[in-house]
């Protein structure tokens, strides 16, 4: 992905103020290493994605749902396909105005929306459940094309 500034990332979202967005700082993003940026707001409730898409980037509000209620259950990320053991996914929806009489969008992905560091086995966290042997390259074209899904259920495309 293309680094971005954090002055730029703001300009992304014209529609909400800075506090509203609690941006990261680029500065200090390893760009390198993603296929998306995405962050949650410190309030937990709120999380924001900036996606590359046909030389443009794609937005994305999403609202997230903590999963902390009942037993911990291993859930699988939908987007990077990471099964987490406990509590380290979370269910995040976006709002959508007019596909076929829905009003909200939602998948099951990573609490912290890390997919391109898990993919790479950069967070230091102990490895799921079910450890994948396909290459790199393949887990990456995965990651994609399911952020293309999403957002073309999205509307955002």
């Amino acid at each position: 992905m293309q680094a971005l500034t954090t002055e730029q990332i703001i300009e992304l979202f014209p529609q909400r103020k800075l506090r509203e967005l609690a941006p990261p700082n680029g500065e200090a993003v390893d760009w390198g290493v993603l296929d998306y940026l995405g962050w949650v707001h410190p309030s937990g409730h709120l999380a924001y994605a900036v996606v590359p898409y046909a030389d443009e980037l794609k937005t994305l509000t999403l609202r997230r749902s903590a999963n902390d209620e009942g037993p911990p259950r291993s859930h699988m990320c939908s987007w990077c396909n990471f099964v987490h053991r406990a509590r380290g996914a979370a269910m995040f929806c976006a709002t959508v105005a007019g596909t076929d009489g829905r009003r909200i969008i939602g998948n099951m992905l990573c609490s912290n929306l890390d997919c391109s560091v898990r993919i790479r086995n950069l967070t230091g966290d102990m490895p799921g459940f079910m450890p994948e042997t396909i290459n790199l390259e393949h887990k990456i074209a995965r990651l994609e094309n399911a952020l293309l899904v999403f957002l073309s259920r999205a509307n955002k495309l």
